[in-house]
C-alpha cells in the first residue's frame, strides 16, 4: 500500500508554487556531492598528511567521526534554519560550513583538524533537511523516490571525486591545497545558487525561530510512531553500512587473505553497487509504490549478504567473492534515498525540514556507534571479522523489524 503524501507548505498560510525537479535535483546533489567531498578529502590523502603531521595515518580517521558527530548536531537544528531562512540558504549555509572547515584543516595542525572536521560535519547535516523541501516541492509525483535516490547518489559521486581529485592536486602541490581545492568548490556553488534564492524560498517563514530546540525534532518524530520506528530502522541500517564500508578491506586482508590491492578493488565494486543500488531501490520503490516495502525487501536481501559475506574464504574464486560484495553494497549501501522519500512524506505538514533533521540525527548516531562497536568488540571481546559481519546479519534484522512496524503503522 502507498503511502500518505501530506504537503510541506513551511507554514505558510498558501500552498508555495511546485519547483521545476530538474535544476533543483541538480542543485541538491551537487551540494552534497561537493560536502561529501570535503568530508573525505582528508582521508584520501591520510597517509601524506599523517607523514606531515608525525601521527599514524590510523588517527587521521577519526577525522570522519568527527565530522559525522558535527552533522548530528546540525541535523537536529537545521529545520529551524529551513523554516526561517529558506531551504536553499540552509543549502548555502551547508556549503560555507564546508568551506570553512576545510580551510581550518588546511592550517594544518591537530587542533585545526579536529575543530576543522567538525565544522565540515555541521555543514554535512545541514544538506539534508534543505535538500528534502526542496525536492519535496518538486513536480516529482510518481518518481520520489527515484528523485531522492538520485540525490542520495551525491554521497558516492563525493567519494569519487575525493579520490580523483584530491591526491593529484596533493602530489602537483601539498595535501592542503586539496583541502583549499574543496573550499573554492562549496564557494563557487554556493554564489550558483543564490541566482534561484528568491524564488525556491518563497515559502519562508521570517518569524520562525531560527535556533529551534534540539529535543524539538527528536520530540516530533518520538511522538509520531511511524517517525519513531524509522528513524530506529536507519540507526540499524546505518551502522551496518559504515561497518561494511569500513572494515570491508580489514576483513579481507586480515582473515580472508587476499592483498591489499584486490581487497581495495574489491570495496571499490561495493561502493559502485551502492550508487547503482541508491537507483535501483528508489526505482523499484516508484513502480510498487512503497517505500517502506522495498526497505523492508533491501533488509532482507542484505541479512542474507552479510551471512554470505561472513562465510567468504580465500579459496573461493575471485568473481564469486565479487559478487558476494556487491550484493551487500547494493542493499547496504543503496536504502539511504528510498528512505529520505519516506520520511518526506511522513512528516507532518510544515515539518519536512525538522523531521528529516531529526531522524538523520539517530542515523548519523548508527553511523558514529556502529563501526566503533565493531571496532570494540574486535580488540576487547575477541571477535572475529567473520563474527562481526555475522553479527550485522543480525542489526540489520532488527532494523528491518523495526520497518515491518512502521509499515503496519502506514498501513493503518
Amino acid at each position: 500500500m502507498a503511502e500518505a503524501s501530506p504537503m510541506d507548505s513551511a507554514g505558510a498560510t498558501a500552498a508555495p508554487v511546485p519547483l521545476p525537479v530538474w535544476p533543483v535535483l541538480a542543485a541538491t546533489t551537487s551540494t552534497q556531492s561537493i560536502t561529501t567531498l570535503s568530508a573525505l578529502a582528508l582521508s584520501a590523502v591520510a597517509p601524506k598528511a599523517a607523514a606531515d603531521l608525525g601521527i599514524g595515518p590510523a588517527l587521521v580517521g577519526y577525522q570522519v567521526s568527527l565530522v559525522y558527530t558535527g552533522a548530528v548536531i546540525t541535523s537536529l537544528i537545521g529545520g529551524g534554519f529551513v523554516r526561517r531562512l529558506g531551504a536553499t540558504r540552509a543549502s548555502q549555509i551547508a556549503l560555507w560550513l564546508a568551506m570553512a572547515g576545510c580551510l581550518l584543516s588546511a592550517l594544518g595542525t591537530l587542533p585545526a583538524l579536529a575543530l576543522g572536521a567538525l565544522v565540515i560535519g555541521l555543514g554535512y547535516g545541514c544538506t539534508n533537511p534543505g535538500a528534502s523541501h526542496l525536492l519535496s516541492r518538486t513536480r516529482s509525483g510518481a518518481h520520489m523516490n527515484l528523485i531522492f535516490s538520485i540525490k542520495q547518489c551525491g554521497v558516492p559521486i563525493g567519494g569519487i571525486l575525493a579520490g580523483l581529485l584530491i591526491p593529484p592536486v596533493t602530489l602537483l602541490l601539498h595535501w592542503q591545497a586539496g583541502l583549499a581545492l574543496c573550499a573554492l568548490l562549496a564557494l563557487g556553488l554556493s554564489i550558483a545558487l543564490q541566482k534561484a534564492r528568491a524564488h525556491w524560498d518563497a515559502d519562508r517563514q521570517n518569524d520562525a525561530a531560527l535556533f529551534v530546540s534540539p529535543l524539538a525534532g527528536l520530540s516530533l518524530i518520538w511522538t509520531h510512531p511511524i517517525l519513531r520506528w524509522l528513524a530506529l530502522c536507519s540507526f540499524a541500517y546505518s551502522a551496518v553500512q559504515l561497518s561494511l564500508t569500513g572494515l570491508l578491506v580489514t576483513y579481507l586482508v586480515a582473515e580472508v587473505g587476499l592483498d591489499l590491492v584486490l581487497a581495495g578493488s574489491l570495496m571499490a565494486v561495493a561502493q559502485t553497487a551502492g550508487a547503482a543500488g541508491r537507483l535501483g531501490w528508489g526505482w523499484l520503490a516508484d513502480r510498487l509504490k512503497s517505500g517502506s516495502k522495498v526497505l523492508i525487501l533491501n533488509g532482507a536481501i542484505a541479512i542474507v549478504a552479510a551471512i554470505l559475506t561472513a562465510m567468504i574464504s580465500a579459496q573461493w574464486h575471485i568473481g564469486l567473492i565479487a559478487a558476494v560484495v556487491a550484493l551487500f553494497g547494493f542493499c547496504a549501501i543503496g536504502w539511504n534515498g528510498v528512505f529520505m522519500a519516506v520520511i518526506a512524506r511522513q512528516a507532518p505538514a510544515g515539518s519536512i525540514g525538522l523531521a528529516t533533521g531529526a531522524t538523520l540525527s539517530i542515523t548519523f548516531a548508527g553511523v558514529v556507534v556502529g563501526p566503533s562497536a565493531f571496532a570494540w568488540l574486535h580488540d576487547h571481546a575477541g571477535l572475529s571479522y567473520s563474527g562481526g559481519y555475522l553479527l550485522m546479519a543480525f542489526v540489520t534484522l532488527l532494523g528491518a523489524l523495526c520497518m515491518v512496524i512502521a509499515r503496519r503503522g502506514l498501513r493503518a
